[in-house]
């Protein structure tokens, strides 16, 4: 996928989160483990939302922030290919998968706080901080629905 502005860093953390929820669901029928099928089809459901919660940024009308160059930015620290996240899970137990998804997690939040120590556009600036903020908030309800299904 060719990354020009942050319009498509954000179509990218919409398609990667897709792709994540897939390959969780894809996983999810394929482990043997009880614990680790429920953790998965809950990850799956989590991804699909935010997805989708990502997709209502990229329908903004702040085309300022949308259409900042970001290709300089994105030499010095690229972001992960699709086939990076399309590892499967099937194998792992519940705790590794919690690991392996609030590492993803992570690494899209240091690319945000990345493009935004970088950014000039005060509107592209905003923006990031609201998809890191995004995503750290989905990274905390993860952590804790991870906790719950721990307690089971």
């Amino acid at each position: 996928m060719q990354i020009d502005t942050f319009r498509d860093i954000i179509h990218w953390t919409k398609a990667y989160h897709q792709q994540l929820s897939d390959s969780l669901k894809k996983s999810s029928d394929a482990n043997r483990d009880e614990k680790a099928r429920l953790l998965l089809d809950y990850l799956s459901e989590h991804e699909a939302k935010l997805a989708r919660a990502v997709d209502a940024f990229e329908k903004s009308d702040n085309l300022k922030a949308l259409n900042t160059w970001v290709m300089e930015y994105l030499d010095k620290k690229p972001i992960k290919s699709f086939a990076q996240i399309d590892a499967p899970f099937a194998d792992l137990s519940a705790e590794e998968i919690i690991q392996r998804v609030e590492e993803e997690h992570r690494d899209i939040v240091e690319l945000y706080k990345f493009l935004a120590g970088r950014a000039v556009a005060t509107p592209a600036v905003d923006l990031l901080e609201e998809l890191a903020a995004l995503e750290r908030h989905e990274a905390m309800r993860l952590s804790n629905a991870s906790n719950m299904l721990g307690d089971i």
